[in-house]
Order: structure tokens, then C-alpha cells, then sequence
């Protein structure tokens, strides 16, 4: 499967974002940082693309780190993240640690 790409502008953006994100530290609600976030970018494909890194997390983490991610989830979903694009991004990356395994 080919990795979803994204312009160099837009990766920077997703690296922002995650950045952001990663500095929101444990919470149950980080709707607080939805101008923060609107403020880097409001492209639902990059907001996608980090939803699928966290969406993976999710996925491949143990139950306590699944339940510390909904927040983010939630955060990313409400900003405007393309759901495709989460799904597909989360699918290639379980793919490409399927072919590492192997």
C-alpha cells in the first residue's frame, strides 16, 4: 500500500499540529485547543493524517493508552479531520509494520 502523501506545506503543518498536540499533555477535554489548532491549519486532509497516527496509536496501544488518546481524537475530529484520510493513513501504517514483521 502507498503512503498517503501529503505536499511539503502540509507535512509541516501535520508536524505543527502534532507538536501541538504532544504538548497538550493528559486531559479528558483538549477542546480548549481547538483555536490553537484551527490556528496552524484547517485542511481536513492534514487534521486527517494525524488522526490516522492516533487512530493506529489506538489501535496498536494497550487499553490505558487507548482511553488517554479519545481526547485527541475527539480534538482532531472536531477541528475538521477527513475521516478517509485518518482511515487510510491508520491502514497504511498497520500495513507497513505488517511487512517490517515479515
Amino acid at each position: 500500500m502507498q503512503k498517503p502523501g501529503l505536499t511539503e506545506q502540509q507535512r509541516s503543518e501535520a508536524d505543527r499540529i502534532t507538536a501541538l498536540i504532544e504538548g497538550l499533555g493528559p486531559a479528558d477535554d483538549h477542546s480548549g485547543a481547538l483555536p490553537a489548532v484551527r490556528a496552524v491549519t484547517r485542511d481536513g486532509l492534514v487534521l486527517g493524517d494525524v488522526l490516522g497516527d492516533y487512530l493506529h496509536r489506538v489501535v496498536t496501544g494497550g487499553q490505558a493508552e487507548t482511553i488517554s488518546y479519545w481526547p485527541v481524537l475527539e480534538l482532531l475530529r472536531a477541528a475538521g479531520a477527513d475521516e478517509e484520510r485518518a482511515a487510510a493513513k491508520a491502514q497504511w501504517r498497520r500495513t507497513s509494520l505488517d511487512d517490517v514483521d515479515h
